[in-house]
């Protein structure tokens, strides 16, 4: 092969397995950023990493060259994933808060994802992406990039066994997130209920179907705005949880 294509190889591998990242990570990953934006994003990321990448030799037939960059492509969508999924928690925290409080049938279009999504999901996610950003968690991302490639040369990446178990257990931690976020709504909704079906035992002429929306309602708000304050305590533990699974990556890659 010519010197041309043994000078753009770890160039390549450098790119590709940033995309991987940049195409799967929170925020960028979003549908409103254009594609064109991700990739000058990952070419100008991909130029700073480079002088300080340590490339594997370029293989010797098209097939392994092919083989090295699906292995690059399939190691930045993993690390991305983790992040993504990590957030995604959120969003199943406000499912359960929707469907607690009454507003599980008026989702409405998420710009974000494109789809349909529960109005506390949207909020919630804002919020914690906001203070996800305000603790400096997406520099965890080019951190983690950087020493990928310390871990694993440009042109080495390959698709290993470990991915599978360590694919689990980040969507166990995303459920156990989840029903953190949540909990304290729905523990109140529970009371909520409690309350009202004794109401109703007692006050037979009482319609608490029409009242237990508007209560129900009234307390999931008031519950939801007295814990806003903690939202960055679990802002930060989905943080070191994220950096424990991308270090949990990079020991793994090393053996």
């Amino acid at each position: 092969m010519g010197d041309l294509s043994e000078a753009m190889f770890p160039f390549m591998c450098v790119f590709l397995r940033t995309t991987g990242v940049f195409v799967t990570a929170p925020v960028l990953a979003a549908r409103f950023v254009p594609a064109a934006v991700k990739v000058g994003l990952s070419l100008i990321m991909s130029f700073f990493l480079l002088p300080s990448v340590e490339a594997a030799a370029m293989p010797g037939s098209y097939a392994l060259m092919a083989g090295a960059f699906l292995g690059e492509i399939a190691y930045g969508l993993l690390t991305g994933f983790i992040a993504a999924a990590l957030m995604a928690a959120v969003e199943v925290a406000g499912q359960v808060v929707d469907v607690q409080m009454g507003f599980g049938l008026s989702n409405v279009l998420d710009p974000e994802q494109g789809s349909s999504s529960p109005l506390m999901g949207i909020f919630k996610y804002l919020l914690m992406t906001l203070i996800f950003m305000a603790l400096d968690g997406h520099h965890l991302f080019i951190r983690g990039l950087a020493q990928s490639f310390e871990v694993i040369p440009a042109g080495r990446a390959t698709i290993a066994s470990f991915w599978a178990a360590l694919s689990v257990e980040t969507v166990g931690r995303m459920l156990l997130i989840g029903v953190v976020l949540s909990l304290p709504v729905w523990a109140s909704m529970l009371i909520t209920d409690v309350g009202l079906g004794v109401i109703a035992r007692a006050v037979p002429q009482m319609n608490v179907f029409v009242i237990g929306l508007p209560v129900k309602s009234l307390v999931g708000f008031m519950i939801l705005s007295a814990s806003v304050g903690f939202y960055g305590v679990f802002t930060e533990e989905i943080t070191v949880t994220l950096r424990n699974l991308l270090e949990n990556l990079l020991g793994a890659s090393a053996l």
